[in-house]
């Protein structure tokens, strides 16, 4: 296994127009990915957006075969560009969640979907206006859909990755993670302080907590959140 400085290869990465750009969360999830895969796993980077995620694992993890896929033709493009210039190649392909995979099982799938409150991500420095987000208020749509159907997409000892993160309702994702997995472990966690330019936010994200939709912390007078990553294995009822 390759040491990569994740951070660094960002640096050299395209990121196109209206394409959602690599956080803490890509990162989180990048580290807890190369400690679960091994080599010659059939991989599948699901939101793949820029392909930063897929990119970073061939480079660190030798003869995996990579599969990438995100909804937003232009995230697609996007992350061809860039394997390309990397000169690494994969099976990348557009659609929404699974839809583009009805024929293929994977032993691991990197779930890097967006799991915030849509109403924070259309106002946060990742997502903006234009990059679309479709979470729902509660930021629990997307993740649930695709914990429930990974079934149908993961060999028998296969695994999933979840991105927890506090901008959403975390304790309902892990319930339905529970029911469908026996073993579901955090095995990345850090805390971050929200970006200055998001604190316009504060009403609502308080609005969104007394709903139990989200939850944060407050110090110094600063808004703190959690970004967390957890590995779901063997699958229940299959």
């Amino acid at each position: 296994m390759s040491k990569i400085d994740f951070n660094q290869l960002i640096k050299t990465i395209g990121l196109g127009k209206n394409i959602f750009k690599p956080n803490l969360t890509s990162q989180l999830s990048f580290e807890t990915a190369i400690l679960e895969i091994k080599s010659n796993f059939k991989v599948l980077d699901l939101g793949c957006g820029c392909g930063i995620i897929g990119i970073a694992l061939m480079k660190a993890i030798p003869n995996i075969e990579m599969h990438c896929s995100d909804f937003d033709s232009n995230s697609v493009e996007n992350t061809k560009k860039n394997f390309t210039f990397n000169k690494l190649t994969a099976d990348i392909r557009e659609g929404s969640l699974f839809e583009p995979w009805q024929d293929r099982k994977f032993d691991y799938i990197v779930n890097d979907v967006s799991a915030i409150s849509s109403i924070i991500a259309k106002n946060s420095p990742w997502f903006g206006e234009d990059v679309p987000c479709d979470s729902g208020e509660d930021g629990s749509n997307l993740t649930v859909s695709i914990i429930k159907k990974a079934k149908n997409y993961l060999k028998k000892k296969g695994s999933m990755q979840i991105p927890l993160i506090s901008l959403s309702n975390v304790k309902k994702i892990v319930n339905v993670a529970e029911e469908n997995f026996s073993e579901v472990k955090i095995i990345k966690s850090q805390d971050w302080f929200l970006p200055k330019e998001m604190e316009i936010l504060k009403d609502k994200m308080n609005e969104l907590k007394s709903k139990n939709y989200i939850n944060f912390d407050e110090k110094f007078g600063k808004i703190i959140c959690k970004t967390s990553i957890a590995v779901c294995k063997k699958l229940k009822n299959i």
